[in-house]
């Protein structure tokens, strides 16, 4: 018998990715309007937020989730009353079946949550910093996980597709079952991404847990919060920079993510009791005898 190939169609195919931001946002905070030839996804992890396009206007809640079209004008607003965190990805699709999602919020369950925070999780890993600044042209990692590109654009087609399905009752089920927070998965992504900002909010999306239990979680396995474990992991690395390469303080500050030599030098000190500098020069007499 001759076995013939046969094709695999692709009903959602994302061509690009254009941005995947984490906002905590301020309370008025607001946008004119604005357009793009892309999609945007916007997604409120906590608070509420007032959005206002062609297709729709009025607020996104908690968990809710708005697609605005390509070249659709749109905006948002934070209510005086709510400071929200908020995921926006911007990206370029092959087909319009996902613009029935841009004219009414869309409710995603704890199984829709958890597979956005997978693909925020992976952002992470192919774009640099900053994730909480509205910068459009994101750069890419040189050093990227084997695959990330593609890990990327594979969970946001898998989100769409399977919002564009529905969720099943098979799935529907398996939400009542409350997910173990994974401890050990939290802390290697804390010792991965510990030079840029991470905020708590942030990690207990990406987890799937709320911020008690989390901090909870963590000081019971390191003993430490994630201030004190963060802290520590930049603290040893700057030691280590400070004496066993000639990298300048200012270069050291911005690779550990300090927003200037000045946060950083008053964290060293209070780390080690000295100066950046006279931590050096200790270092090198030591070594000299």
């Amino acid at each position: 018998m001759e076995y013939v190939s046969k094709k695999l169609n692709d009903t959602i195919s994302v061509t690009g990715i254009v941005n995947l931001h984490f906002f905590e946002f301020d309370n008025d905070f607001s946008t004119v309007g604005e357009e793009h030839p892309f999609y945007e996804l916007v997604f409120v992890n906590s608070g509420k937020l007032e959005v206002a396009s062609a297709d729709y206007t009025g607020t996104l809640e908690k968990n809710q989730m708005i697609i605005h079209r390509e070249n659709s004008t749109h905006s948002l607003a934070c209510p005086s009353d709510s400071a929200p965190s908020v995921i926006i990805i911007g990206f370029e699709c092959s087909t319009t079946l996902i613009d029935r999602f841009s004219c009414e919020p869309t409710e995603l369950d704890a199984t829709a949550v958890r597979r956005l925070a997978e693909i925020v999780k992976e952002g992470r890993a192919v774009f640099k910093p900053p994730y909480n600044v509205p910068v459009y042209d994101m750069k890419k990692r040189k050093n990227q996980p084997v695959g990330a590109e593609q890990m990327l654009r594979i969970l946001l087609e898998y989100f769409l597709i399977r919002l564009l399905r529905g969720h099943t009752t098979a799935e529907t089920a398996e939400v009542g079952v409350e997910r173990t927070l994974i401890v050990q998965e939290m802390i290697e992504y804390v010792r991965d991404n510990y030079r840029e900002k991470i905020t708590i909010d942030e990690l207990a999306f990406i987890f799937r847990t709320n911020r008690a239990t989390l901090c909870k979680e963590f000081k019971r396995a390191t003993g430490k919060t994630i201030g004190e474990f963060i802290d520590e992991l930049r603290f040893e690395e700057a030691k280590k920079r400070a004496t066993s390469t000639s990298e300048t303080f200012t270069a050291i500050s911005e690779r550990l993510g300090f927003e200037s030599i000045h946060y950083f030098t008053r964290f060293f000190k209070k780390m080690s009791g000295m100066s950046p500098k006279a931590y050096r020069m200790a270092h090198s007499k030591k070594e000299d005898k």
